[in-house]
């Protein structure tokens, strides 16, 4: 019997083969907006694509989402629901690149994952407060 963790290996557009430790699957039950089929992601932190984060599918491994942290875009961003965030990192999906050339995020949907049970989920705040398509400017 082999003491090694369960591993699965993919193939990505961006980051070539990967071997991943099952621990490091995050389970979506409801999957995410548009890619309700897609349940397994890995989240993928290169140091050359900082600050930005990827979440790539486990069962499309040419699907994937950058990801950025909601503070980065809004210092004072405010999910407004009673998170406990000892187990929780919330992220927003960036797109690169919209119809008008920018870079937005979706601060209005988050990425919720809980780093304890492995699980994540897209959540959508019931506030107004916030955008699917918040523009992100660059300074340059």
């Amino acid at each position: 019997m082999s003491t090694d963790k369960e591993k699965r290996k993919i193939v990505t557009l961006h980051f070539g083969e990967l071997i991943i430790e099952n621990d490091y699957i995050f389970m979506f039950p409801e999957g995410i907006l548009g890619f309700e089929n897609l349940r397994e992601f890995v989240l993928i932190s290169e140091e050359e694509s900082e600050p930005f984060k990827w979440l790539i599918s486990i069962d499309e491994p040419n699907i994937g989402f950058p990801l950025l942290s909601p503070w980065l875009i809004d210092i004072e961003y405010n999910p407004g629901k009673n998170f406990a965030f000892e187990n929780l990192v919330l992220f927003c999906i960036v797109t690169l690149e919209d119809e008008n050339k920018q870079m937005t995020a979706n601060l209005k949907a988050p990425i919720v994952l809980n780093t304890e049970k492995q699980t994540g989920e897209q959540i959508i705040l019931t506030n107004d407060k916030y955008s699917t398509n918040q523009v992100i400017g660059i300074n340059k």
